[in-house]
């Protein structure tokens, strides 16, 4: 989540003392992956995509964001892959080298829209860089979260469970969002309950289960991508800006002195071991949703060159020297 605010937060975010943070974040991510699957961190077998879903999105936002920033100067390296390239121009600039990134499925008995949406998003990312996804994987996610979907437009924690959960349904609204052709009558009920349910009300206390950093993320998601989807509307241009600007509001109102955002709700209870960072990752990457730097913040992202060649190695050049190794497949 630290990679992906950084990502958020700058047109060029590998460059300055931020590049040198977020280059060392994306190697931590390297080095805890193991045929495809990164390390759990304590998390319990249920929850175990969510890390794997937001540890794909933030290597695939990477390789995304420098194949877009440097599309011009990238090559494949054919003979050695883990050989750096000729030096660039200016200031000692060296190589990134990128492998493979690995996603591999794996099956467990538990079911969830959390999870759901951690996964297809993921997976979504890696598809716009160009990674071959077999589209029935993400399809599939697709059709759970709508299935889920209750008569007032919220969603189920799992599948027919009757919940009407908040912060998921931001979640899964935000997620619905990234299908290629929108399916009008879904998006739209999880748009109007959003709206009626308001920013103010995904702040203060609810039911069941109060994540108001996840729920002001996705909420800020859903509605950007809603708002490019319809920007010809102005009554959808119009209420996606405010519920935006609206949420910004509740999260600037809860910065502290050093910069940072504090733990709420079950993170804050439950999570005992979870440090502030956590929240201020959250906070840093809802605020810059709206500049759109992520290829899963626009309905019809930045065309990143192509890697029909699934197992493809490449080599980009950055402003900053350090190799960045892991591995790509394709998932089938």
């Amino acid at each position: 989540m630290a990679c992906l605010a950084y990502l958020s937060a700058a047109d060029e975010p590998f460059t300055g003392d931020r590049g040198k943070a977020l280059i060392k974040g994306l190697q931590f991510l390297l080095a805890n992956q193991k045929d495809g699957m990164f390390l759990a961190q304590g998390q319990s077998v249920r929850t175990w995509i969510h890390g794997q879903g937001f540890a794909t999105l933030a290597l695939a936002g990477g390789l995304w964001t420098l194949s877009v920033l440097q599309g011009q100067t990238r090559h494949r390296q054919q003979e050695n892959p883990h050989r750096c390239g000729p030096v660039g121009q200016g200031d000692r600039q060296e190589p990134i080298h990128f492998g493979r990134l690995v996603v591999q499925p794996r099956r467990e008995t538990r079911d969830e829209g959390a999870t759901t949406v951690c996964a297809v998003q993921g997976l979504v990312a890696a598809e716009n860089y160009g990674i071959e996804i077999d589209p029935k994987v993400i399809d599939n996610g697709f059709a759970y979260l709508k299935k889920s979907q209750n008569k007032d437009g919220s969603f189920n924690y799992i599948l027919g469970d009757g919940t009407s959960m908040k912060a998921g349904t931001a979640a899964d609204v935000a997620t619905l969002g990234l299908m290629k052709k929108f399916d009008f009558t879904v998006m739209i009920n999880g748009y109007k309950f959003l709206l009626e349910f308001t920013p103010a009300a995904m702040s203060a206390p609810h039911t069941p289960w109060y994540f108001p950093h996840y729920g002001h993320y996705y909420g800020t998601m859903g509605m950007h991508l809603l708002g490019q989807e319809y920007k010809a509307d102005k009554e959808f241009r119009t209420n996606t800006a405010r519920y935006i600007a609206e949420t910004q509001k509740e999260l600037l109102a809860w910065q502290q002195a050093d910069g940072g955002w504090p733990n709420k709700g079950w993170i804050k209870d439950q999570e005992k071991g979870e440090t502030n960072a956590y929240a201020t990752a959250f906070a840093a990457m809802t605020l810059f949703v709206p500049e759109a730097r992520l290829s899963i913040y626009n309905r019809t992202p930045p065309q990143a060159a192509s890697t029909s060649e699934g197992m493809t190695r490449r080599l980009v050049t950055a402003p900053r020297c350090a190799e960045w190794r892991g591995r790509a497949t394709s998932v089938a």
